[in-house]
């Protein structure tokens, strides 16, 4: 975002403001206020920034970038405020939930393997002598762990 961006102000009670996300994830920070999150939208062709109250925030960050919304302010009879948060024509573009790689092209499953099997002979430790029958079963076993590891088939290893 650039040093003067214009804020947008969402002052209109139950008015429509499409806008469109320019950034995955917001800037956030604290002040003598208290916490702030700082949204990058376009609005109306204009790049702008929005200041998000916390209610505003949970909503916006689960989409990301490019992700067409509509925001509304909401008042009722009672004064209650809320705010609403809808994509645009059906098309949420909100962001992937972190999941475990489920694609792995060929480049990068031979350097898996080479990483596996080097990890996997180094902690079988060094040796002048030649590998045994047993050695190379054990260093096998510990490569194709690491290998499930890293292709995320086993889940329940190493979070990343």
């Amino acid at each position: 975002m650039s040093e003067r961006q214009k804020t947008l102000q969402l002052k209109q009670f139950n008015h429509d403001y499409p806008i469109t996300l320019i950034y995955d994830q917001c800037k956030s920070g604290e002040s003598n206020y208290g916490p702030w999150m700082l949204y990058g939208v376009e609005y109306e062709g204009e790049q702008q920034g929005i200041f998000a109250e916390e209610v505003l925030h949970n909503e916006l960050k689960n989409y990301g970038k490019g992700a067409k919304l509509i925001i509304r302010r909401n008042q009722d009879e009672s004064g209650k405020l809320d705010w609403q948060v809808t994509p645009a024509n059906g098309n949420s573009q909100s962001k992937p939930k972190q999941t475990v790689i489920s694609y792995l092209d060929d480049r990068t499953k031979d350097i898996h393997r080479q990483v596996a099997l080097k990890i996997a002979t180094i902690s079988i430790g060094q040796s002048t002598k030649p590998w045994t029958d047993e050695d190379l079963q054990e260093i096998t076993i510990r490569m194709n762990k690491l290998l499930s590891i890293l292709d995320g088939s086993d889940e329940n290893e190493l979070p990343f």
